[in-house]
């Protein structure tokens, strides 16, 4: 472990973090060429917005919002949004991201790490997520934590005046 990733702590967000957590979220969406779908003119929500979305991630048992935290800061996020349905309720949809200063220093592997323990305490099976296809660095974590490529989603996203690919993958947990 680095002298970095000692340094990291991993919780559930809670909704005293929104402020901070829209600030995160405006930081990281004004990095250039950044991948994500949602822009940062896109990115309307409120402070009290955030704190119930927050709230009600935390009354759901398919749900959960994970922040890694070092020197104060949120250094990277994680939510799982599980299905609404009977028959989907198994399921759930991750989104993670990680500072570009923490990028390569382990931060997102505790934060898929925790999420897929969670995952199994909560009685997820499936876990999947899209990816731009030409982010790698981000494809690599997600194999090393045992995600499966299920599919190509040709021309997903228009992003930077071109067309982007989305991989599909999923991680399912055994027993």
């Amino acid at each position: 472990m680095t002298t970095m990733e000692q340094r990291v702590t991993i919780r559930e967000a809670m909704p005293a973090d929104a402020e901070r957590l829209l600030t995160y979220m405006r930081q990281l969406l004004a990095e250039p060429e950044i991948d994500f779908i949602l822009s940062a003119g896109e990115f309307t929500v409120s402070v009290e917005q955030e704190r119930q979305l927050i709230e009600r991630y935390a009354m759901l048992e398919n749900y959960t919002f994970l922040l890694a935290e070092a020197e104060g800061r949120i250094i990277g996020v994680l939510h799982c949004q599980g299905g609404n349905l009977a028959a989907t309720r198994h399921v759930t949809r991750l989104a993670i991201s990680v500072r570009p200063e923490w990028r390569d220093h382990g931060v997102g592997a505790q934060l898929m790490q925790a999420a897929q323990g969670w995952a199994r305490e909560a009685g997820i099976v499936r876990v999947e997520l899209e990816v731009f296809a030409r982010n790698a660095r981000a494809i690599h974590l997600y194999e090393k934590c045992g995600f499966q490529h299920e599919g190509r989603r040709r021309c997903a996203v228009y992003r930077y005046g071109q067309y982007h690919d989305l991989l599909m993958m999923a991680w399912l947990a055994e027993g």
